[in-house]
């Protein structure tokens, strides 16, 4: 019987398969056990030992929702050289928490976890894996719900197979690294993608809110595909990452479903190829020299504008590392407590070009252990696809806690948004009307 390579756990019948332990199951999510009306401060769930091709690599994903005062934890453990190695953990996650992931390994180092990868050295792979979710509440009356786990594995013998040709594009919002937060520098693709997977849907999130609701305190990055599947979750968004082929691939842009993949190229002034994420936009064929092709968003470009980029199927084969990450439609009775935006007004503060966040009629300063992004932007007459299409501007954060305009806004003039998201992933939105100085256009 041929095995898969990309297995997913979810629903009630495949969930009551594991151990669970003061773990319930309640619409198919587990959740802590409750007694006399109150959640158990711990609980966790274990799989079957699962059987899996000989693989090399092991990436998993959960979809979860944990309000604040909870948190999970994901960790797996390998069957490789005829045992089985300790557990290893992805790090204790939930949205308000700070988010660190581990790198650990066996004793003789053949097996090791880093950030959201198991590598498996030993001669012959891993042959198994097992699965555990351990979830807490340091409050009562709430508890974490898990809706689904993912584990995918890099096969040692990976028959790729190509699947039939299709000729489907799908609407996807292309976004590039300019005038994105430069704080996570070329590392931003990842968000960037996992905000055009969803603004496909209408969801119309930034990309720094992404980026800060998967941030990675281990390594003070935004490249960790575990939370970035993690972050769209919170969404409501059904996600996973698998290792993917070409007829995979094909299945789900035939499906509608929307994919970001895992490319090796090389960047401007760098000699050795480097891996950036990108959003697959679909596949077609051009009769006139009769090749297939693939369609992606690159978010390298100069532009957003030029992210979108065409190449030939056997030079995206060549490239394509096999990682990649699928995200479906919202379901309508979906929970999702992301994005969490404060709606906010603004009040000039005690110098002329420092203005003040607001909320329920007091002043809502920014705190001092504030390290986000602040930006704003400018109404330009235009019909934007989505909010995070518009040119933004960085804005400073003033030591009292206020913000401080750039002048050639200030100079400007007009409708004015400021956004300021929090390294929380929660944003402030706010907006005025500037008085446009003498003899300035007001674009």
């Amino acid at each position: 019987m041929e095995q898969k390579n990309n297995l997913i756990l979810q629903g009630t019948e495949t969930f009551s398969r594991g151990a669970l332990d003061n773990v319930a199951l309640d619409n198919g999510c587990l959740v802590l056990d409750s007694s006399a009306g109150r959640y158990l401060p711990y609980g966790s769930y274990t799989s079957p030992e699962l059987a899996m091709p000989a693989f090399c690599n092991l990436n998993v994903s959960w979809n979860a929702l944990a309000p604040e005062n909870t948190l999970l934890e994901v960790r797996c453990r390998i069957y490789a050289g005829g045992s089985w190695t300790g557990w290893m953990s992805f790090g204790k996650w939930a949205p308000d928490y700070p988010r660190r992931s581990v790198h650990t390994q066996t004793d003789d180092g053949l097996v090791f976890l880093m950030g959201d990868t198991v590598t498996v050295a030993v001669p012959g792979g891993g042959a198994g894996i097992q699965l555990q979710v351990n979830l807490s509440s340091n409050d009562a009356k709430v508890t974490p719900a898990v809706r689904l786990l993912a584990a995918a594995v890099r096969p040692l013998e990976w028959d790729r197979q190509d699947g039939a040709v299709i000729n489907r594009r799908l609407y996807l919002p292309a976004y590039s690294l300019a005038g994105r937060d430069p704080s996570f520098g070329r590392e931003m693709d990842l968000p960037l993608v996992m905000a055009a997977l969803m603004n496909r849907w209408g969801e119309d999130i930034l990309p720094e809110e992404v980026a800060y609701t998967m941030l990675d305190a281990a390594t003070t990055g935004v490249h960790n595909a575990a939370y970035a599947v993690a972050a769209a979750a919170c969404c409501g968004y059904p996600c996973w990452q698998g290792w993917l082929d070409l007829k995979e691939l094909r299945a789900q842009i035939h499906d509608g479903c929307s994919v970001g993949v895992e490319m090796e190229t090389r960047l401007a002034g760098q000699k050795e190829p480097v891996r950036v994420w990108m959003a697959l936009r679909g596949f077609g064929h051009d009769d006139d020299v009769m090749a297939n092709f693939v369609q992606l968003n690159d978010p390298t470009a100069e532009s957003d504008e030029a992210a979108v980029r065409t190449m030939p199927v056997a030079e995206f084969q060549r490239t394509f590392t096999g990682r990649a990450i699928v995200l479906r439609p919202k379901p309508r009775s979906a929970a999702a407590n992301r994005p969490r935006r404060l709606r906010c007004g603004l009040e000039r503060g005690g110098e002329d070009s420092e203005w003040f966040f607001t909320r329920q009629g007091g002043r809502d300063a920014l705190p001092e252990e504030f390290s986000g992004w602040i930006a704003c932007t400018l109404y330009d007459g235009v019909a934007h696809a989505t909010t995070a299409h518009k040119t933004f501007r960085r804005v400073e954060r003033t030591a009292a806690g206020g913000l401080r305009l750039p002048a050639e806004v200030i100079h400007t003039g007009g409708r004015c948004c400021v956004y300021a998201v929090d390294q929380t992933g929660s944003m402030r939105v706010a907006e005025l009307t500037l008085p446009a100085a003498p003899g300035a256009s007001n674009a």
